[in-house]
């Protein structure tokens, strides 16, 4: 016996250790209860809220982080008590209701564990304010808030008593707008917290309850073999001192009570131990099932509340309670209320930080900027930007608030301040620093290697255009990680456009041929299906192609289609009188210049005229228009698309909703005649389409350029980050009135062909980089090349800009009104353009007449490769909280190596880039000077992209020039036998020959991936197939109406899930169809199980045609809380439609076929794999000659698959007649669905 007392000690000493080790003691668990205290009715719980806010005392002393710590420790409780649970359970012991709630959930638990640590970070509870005083010093107020509703709640948490209670805190004080973000994350910690608690408790009268169980397991066994030992026994347990706790007497006198009254002396022992405390077995039993039933309470409680949080929409909450947002609802103007939620987010953060360094409070701030806006409204009745709260929340009014609000600044918030301030001025002075530092470089090299004056001139300005690309590179990068990016306020458009911000849509593009007409069509209907709004108008505005001839054969037919086209869109979606599609065409007209009929300045000849067309009626330059008249002169705002543009879902009313904003209309200078504030235009972000990014290798390798422009390669959003501006690339959203304004008879004509850059300069374009457009990229690279000479053409057309006088209507010289901005970009395209050819200029040069051939080799290599392996690094190094660090890496590593190849494709093209810029500078310089014409000469880039891919031949042909340099330049190395030189520009010199070969590989058509399974892989995808169908084939039954449960739970206990929804449904319709497919269900039970499937769906309760979320499949009764759900419908919808194709091709398909033997052969190896041992070599054999049989097989009739099936059936029956098997085993399962 003493033996066995030291093997019991062992085995209870074990499970103590178990969580000891996490300082798991039952002491700490009686001083930690479950948050549960006195339940309060709902006046009672106002009442407590008003009583909290009066007693709490705030602290503006440090305090250490405490939230993470207490996070990570509850986490490792949580995981400790499930891991027991789970090894509970596979021993087949008994958990309790709450542990079951807790193992079934736990999936649940742990995406709220990630969710706080994700929403959590280091640092976040010390910016909210803590208080001073009580249990909870130096925590933050608002934990103290969500411990004290999930207290006197047991855990149960719903959006009413919420809401009440912080309603009723904030009679007696505010609460900050962090505050209130942060109830979330504080209710779900304090969840957490709650759950850990409980978990403990189980935890420990688990230990007790198997302690429990042993001492009766022994006390039994020693009954049975000899009665004599039963004093012994019981002796051993009064040594090992059992805790006489609710737990262990309950589980001890369970098992052994009615075992008779040979055991009744342990249970005597017991109860004289209990009453020497004044309890009995029967109240600790009772203490025991009250305590479980308060567990299980808590536990389903605080679960349902997890769930409740992962689902709430905490906007409107937030918005609901807070003060300052009631505040700033009273805005005299009421903008504020009618903007969409983001852009009241931001005022209120606004007002969050002016508070946080000033001596008022937020509601404070917020009071004080509505009245300075109605004090500026009532003085100045026509400023609505003054009069406008964001005037002095966001814009230049906010060193107005600032003062009054007394705010006073910490050593680092004012540099941060005074660096935001001269941003401007350091963005510009950082990057001529770093161009001159560069240049020095490379100068200075010059002049001490003894260069000619002549080819140091050269190289100091080759050296400057090269160095300022790099310079600019760096300054981009580093400017967009420091700077913040601001959002553009904006109206909420999303339930609809208002009458006076009604806005067209249009797409200026060519007429080329019928097909082509009718994909711009289509395209527009997909536009309008993603973007439907009354006020939101579509329509083509159309040229024909240039030609000889006024007229051409064929114009009138593509006018037809065109016209018949809108005409049945308006038709198919108009509402009343009001057309919805419209059509714009011009006629050619006759070009004097270029001696040849086109339209009117292209692009922006066709905006003029229909700018002309809404706000004076002129009808004149069109031909043909089509759609009410009479709602052109309503259009307060036009989206220009290109042809290849998608419009996504939503960004139409996101658009028009920041051109809406008072603080983006646009302001005039009229003496300039120019935008000075405001906006004129909107430039959303351009993305490359998913379809366009995946064609070739080089659109592969140029796809998601995050920030990076495609049209100039530079980070996109910067100007607009540092000087408030962006850049129009011809894709956006114009005020009609701003663009009519100020761009009327402003540009001469046959001149201005890159019109998007001119235009957003005058008008004033700011950049959303939250409203985002997709377009196609070219799938090759000679498309692109092609493209970008059009660009380098445009924008040396426009280089007068640049200049103090610029050309007027008339041609005439006037003042040049753009800002200093806007000269800087023209400018800058100038100075890109001539990169290439200064970067091969300073290659072959430092080959052939510098010294130190090495020196000049790597500095263009480094000028061309460095920012990208700086970038690519930093992207390394910095790993976001929320991925993993192996997901960060691949993530890092792939963006890496596509800006790598980004820079190796540069260095490769270098010589043709470097001659195309030529040829359209020199070009340019010739039609502007010399001969007048062409200027207007342009190629639409979706014609071009339609050609078919040239041969390699054709590649070398066009791109002649770089083999042509790489064997000059190595034949005069060769020549003067710079043979060391010459092996070090080898590299350089091969790429140059053989780019036309490795740029006509690039734009080929990627193939499709197409990835060939293995037999292995094959028999196990259909292996996995079959087990799947056997859940819906046995689920799916009369008993539930046919409608399938929405999960089977196989452990502790198996239950079924007797409810449904509508994405379950479809599943399970599709899953009938797909065993038809794989021969596990004939046609017979595939159309008699969806017949009874939609007879079940056909009664069930619908609101306007929608099926609710969930559904009872034995009742059929509508389950709570009712409601229904967009993406269970849409889920189901597109359910159906594959259901229907499936269905419709059945009439094609034969009554039974092949697929039904393969259907029993994929059951056969399922049975297979549990036959036992005796019986598998005869059954290998039967399997064997099975599948030699069905190779052999001819089923080209019913009568020949018939004498198949029965004669295998007949072996099938005879072989598994003799077996033995366990009705309930995956054997005997296995062989009765045969």
């Amino acid at each position: 016996m003493p033996g066995r007392t030291t093997t019991i000690e062992d085995l209870f000493s074990q499970l103590r250790q178990y969580f000891q080790k996490n300082n798991i003691t039952r002491q700490e668990v009686n001083d930690k209860p479950p948050l549960r205290s006195e339940l309060y009715s709902t006046e009672q719980m106002e009442q407590h809220a008003r009583h909290l806010a009066s007693i709490h005392e705030l602290s503006n002393d440090p305090a250490p982080e405490q939230l993470l710590k207490r996070l990570a420790e509850n986490e490792e409780v949580l995981l400790r008590v499930s891991h027991l649970l789970q090894d509970a359970v596979k021993d087949k012991s008994r958990i309790t209701p709450a542990g079951e709630w807790l193992l079934d959930n736990f999936y649940l638990i742990e995406e709220q564990i990630r969710t706080g640590k994700r929403y959590l970070p280091k640092g976040y509870s010390k910016g909210l304010p803590r208080l001073a005083n009580g249990s909870s010093a130096g925590l933050p107020r608002v934990y103290e808030i969500a411990t004290e509703i999930i207290s006197h709640s047991d855990g149960r948490v719903d959006i009413q008593s919420l809401s009440s209670f912080i309603a009723s805190y904030q009679k007696v004080k505010d609460l900050t707008i962090g505050e209130l973000w942060a109830i979330p994350i504080m209710l779900r910690l304090a969840l957490l917290e709650n759950l850990s608690r409980v978990a403990a408790r189980i935890a420990i009268d688990r230990i007790d309850s198997a302690q429990a169980n042993h001492w009766a397991r022994l006390i039994i066994d020693t009954v049975e073999k000899d009665r004599k030992e039963l004093v012994l026994v019981i002796a051993d347990m009064a040594r090992s001192k059992p805790p006489m706790v609710s737990a262990f007497v309950a589980e001890f006198t369970r098992k052994l009570q009615w075992k008779g009254a040979d055991v009744s002396l342990p249970l005597t022992w017991i109860e004289q131990h209990l009453s020497d405390s004044g309890a009995t077995i029967n109240s600790m039993v009772l203490a025991e099932n009250q305590k479980q039933a308060a567990d299980q309470v808590s536990m389903s409680n605080s679960i349902g509340s997890l769930r409740f949080l992962a689902k709430m929409d905490w906007r409107e909450f937030v918005e609901t309670m807070s003060l300052v947002e009631q505040t700033l609802r009273q805005d005299i103007d009421g903008i504020y209320s009618r903007m969409d939620f983001h852009t009241r987010d931001y005022y209120r953060h606004a007002v969050e930080k002016i508070a946080k360094k000033s001596i008022l409070a937020e509601r404070e701030v917020a009071q004080a900027v509505v009245a300075l806006a109605t004090e500026s409204a009532r003085q100045n009745p026509g400023n609505k930007r003054k009069a406008h709260i964001g005037y002095y929340l966001v814009d230049a009014g906010l060193r107005q608030i600032e003062k009054i609000a007394q705010v006073r600044l910490s050593g680092l918030q004012s540099i941060k301040k005074t660096t935001n301030h001269y941003k401007n001025a350091l963005y510009i002075i950082s990057s001529l620093l770093i161009t001159f530092g560069v240049a020095a470089g490379l100068i200075s090299k010059a002049y001490y290697d003894g260069v000619n004056t002549y080819l140091w001139i050269l190289v100091s300005m080759v050296s400057l255009l090269v160095a300022s690309q790099f310079a600019l590179s760096i300054v981009n990068w580093i400017s967009t990680l420091l700077v913040q990016p601001n959002p553009l306020p904006r109206m909420d458009f999303s339930t609809g456009f208002p009458n006076e911000s009604r806005t067209l849509v249009v797409v200026p593009t060519l007429l080329s041929y019928p097909r082509q007409v009718e994909n711009l069509l289509g395209d527009l209907e997909v536009r309008y299906l993603a973007n439907k709004d009354p006020n939101l108008l579509f329509g083509l505005l159309t040229d024909f192609k240039d030609a000889n001839e006024e007229h051409q054969k064929g114009d009138g037919i593509l006018v037809e289609v065109a016209s018949a086209g809108i005409e049945n869109l308006n038709r198919k979606y108009g509402k009343g009188n009001n057309d919805t599609f419209f059509l714009f065409h011009r006629p050619r007209v006759w070009n004097a210049v270029d001696k040849i009929w086109m339209g009117y300045e292209r692009k922006r000849g066709k905006l003029t005229d229909l700018n002309h067309l809404i706000k004076e009626g002129i009808k004149t330059p069109f031909s043909v228009i089509v759609g009410d008249e009479h709602i052109y002169s309503t259009i307060k705002y036009v989206i220009t698309l290109d042809t290849d543009t998608q419009l996504p879902r939503d960004s139409a009313w996101k658009l028009a909703g920041i051109m809406s904003h008072p603080l983006n209309q646009a302001v005039y200078d009229e003496k300039r005649n120019v935008v000075v504030d405001g906006y004129g235009i909107i430039q959303p972000r351009i993305a490359i389409s998913l379809h366009g990014a995946t064609r070739t290798p080089y659109t592969r390798m140029h796809e998601n350029d995050s920030g990076i422009d495609p049209y100039t390669r530079v980070v996109s959003d910067i100007y607009q980050d540092i000087f408030h501006e962006g850049s129009f690339i011809g894709k956006g959203i114009y005020d009609v009135d701003a663009f009519e304004k100020v761009l009327d008879n402003r540009f001469p004509d046959n001149r201005i062909l890159s019109h998007d850059l001119l235009e957003g300069s005058y008008t004033r374009c700011a950049f959303a980089s939250d409203v985002q457009f997709y377009e196609e990229y070219p799938s090759r690279y000679d498309i692109d090349i092609s493209r970008r000479h059009r660009w380098i053409r445009g924008d040396w057309q426009i280089a007068n800009w640049f200049l103090p006088w610029v050309p007027g209507k008339n041609g005439k010289l006037q003042g040049n009104p753009v800002s200093a901005l806007s000269r800087w970009k023209i400018f800058d395209n100038l100075r890109r353009s001539l990169l290439p050819v200064a970067l091969v200029t300073l290659l072959i040069a430092g080959w052939t007449v510098l010294p130190s051939s090495w020196f000049w080799t790597l500095s263009v290599v480094a000028i061309i490769f460095l920012p990208s392996f700086i970038i690519s690094g930093w992207s390394i190094i910095r790993k976001p909280d929320e991925i993993t660090f192996t997901h960060h890496i691949n993530n890092a590593t792939r963006a890496a190596s596509k800006g790598v190849l980004q820079s190796l494709f540069t260095l490769i093209c270098l010589p043709y880039e470097a001659y195309i810029s030529l040829d359209a500078i020199l070009r340019t310089g010739w039609r502007i000077n010399f001969s007048h014409k062409n200027l207007l000469q342009w190629n639409p880039s979706n014609f071009v992209q339609g050609k078919p891919h040239e041969s390699v031949f054709k590649s070398f042909a066009v791109m002649w020039v770089a083999p042509l340099v790489a064997l000059a330049t190595g034949a005069v190395l060769y020549y003067y036998a710079y043979f060391i030189t010459l092996a070090l520009a080898m590299p350089f010199l091969l790429l140059w020959l053989l780019s036309p070969a490795l740029v006509w590989w690039q734009g080929k058509p990627l193939p499709a991936s197409k990835r060939k399974l293995s037999f292995d892989q094959k028999i196990y995808l259909r292996e996995l197939a079959r087990k799947t169908w056997s859940f819906f084939e046995n689920m799916v039954v009369e008993g539930d109406n046919w409608l399938p449960p929405d999960n089977f739970q196989q452990f502790p206990i198996p239950v079924i899930a007797h409810r449904t929804s509508p994405t379950n449904m479809g599943l399970s319709l599709l899953a009938n169809l797909t065993a038809h497919d794989f021969g596990y269900a004939t046609t017979k039970q595939l159309i008699e199980r969806t017949q009874q499937t939609f007879g079940s769906m056909a009664k069930l309760e619908r609101y306007n045609g929608h099926f609710y979320n969930w559904y009872d499949t034995q009742t059929m009764a509508t389950l709570p809380p009712r409601y229904i759900s967009t993406v269970d419908s849409g889920n189901l919808a597109g359910h159906l439609l594959t259901l229907r194709q499936g269905l419709i091709a059945l009439q094609n398909e034969p009554v039974i076929g092949r697929q039904l033997v393969d259907g029993v052969e994929d059951t056969l190896r399922l049975i297979h794999n549990h036959v036992p041992t005796t019986y598998e070599p005869a059954f290998r054999k039967f399997v064997n000659e099975f599948e030699e049989a069905k190779k052999n097989a001819e089923f080209l009739t019913l009568h020949s698959l018939d004498e198949f099936v029965k004669t295998h059936s007949t072996r099938f029956r005879s072989l598994t007649e003799g077996w033995a098997m366990d009705v309930k085993s995956d054997l005997y399962l296995w062989t009765q669905s045969l």
